[in-house]
């Protein structure tokens, strides 16, 4: 019996130290960095008063955020067995085209608005996240490894935001034409969360490629414009691909 004890307790102790000697020819951190897309995609409206020749007019802008490209840097940490810490930054980038409609009061006339509209390009949207993260590290084999992550995000959005509509008329000015609008930048950030997934193939015990996934959301509150708030959806899904660095 006490044979069987003894090659028992030698058994345990050679896998545990194998499996330590494998932890520690493993990188216990990595550096990514990926060009990506934001699929997601969203949208929000913005309505807002103005006044001209003593009368009310008022317009409605729709603020379409299309997909594109954006960019990922992060690192993260083993801290214990597949346990560990991260930090990442995005940053996402979309120049998109509004549609206005504006009821613009008539110059002699009481009540009697012109309405126009049109479109208008070059309206900036630029996303940056800072994303916190508990991370799970799985082996799937020799050089392939899975991480999932998750934690919270502080998403700050900078925003084109449309103040004013501008139109041309001529004598008797019962019509109006769309000719532009006028815009200004306005900032907001806002916590919110993330999760997602990297999986990373090693060339060699440092050097390697990954794809990452991600979702992110947070609602920002941009900066008052004329006293009014203006609330957008921050975030959405992320996919990247780049360099995988161990150290």
């Amino acid at each position: 019996m006490s044979h069987i004890r003894f090659a028992a307790s030698f058994l345990i102790v050679v896998v545990t130290c194998a499996g330590s000697a494998a932890a520690q020819d493993r990188p216990r951190g990595f550096i990514g960095i990926n060009g990506g897309y934001q699929a997601s995609t969203t949208e929000f409206d913005d309505n807002f008063t103005f006044t001209a020749h003593q009368e009310t007019g008022t317009t409605r802008v729709s603020y379409p955020i299309d997909a594109g490209p954006a960019f990922d840097a992060g690192a993260g940490i083993r801290v214990w067995r597949g346990l560990g810490v991260g930090v990442a930054v995005s940053r996402f980038t979309i120049d998109s085209t509004v549609s206005a409609t504006s009821s613009i009061p008539h110059p002699f006339f009481l009540r009697q608005n012109r309405e126009v509209s049109g479109e208008a390009g070059g309206i900036r949207r630029e996303e940056t996240g800072i994303h916190v993260q508990a991370q799970y590290s799985v082996p799937l084999g020799r050089r392939l490894q899975l991480t999932l992550m998750a934690g919270p995000s502080l998403l700050q959005v900078s925003q084109a935001v449309v103040i004013d509509v501008n139109y041309t008329e001529e004598y008797p000015y019962d019509t109006a034409a769309f000719s532009g609008v006028d815009s200004t930048r306005k900032k907001g950030s806002k916590a919110g969360f993330n999760a997602g997934a990297d999986v990373r193939w090693m060339f060699t015990r440092n050097i390697g490629a990954g794809v990452m996934a991600r979702f992110t959301r947070a609602t920002v509150d941009l900066d008052p414009v004329d006293d009014r708030t203006i609330t957008v959806d921050a975030g959405g899904a992320q996919v990247g691909v780049g360099l995988r660095v161990g150290f």
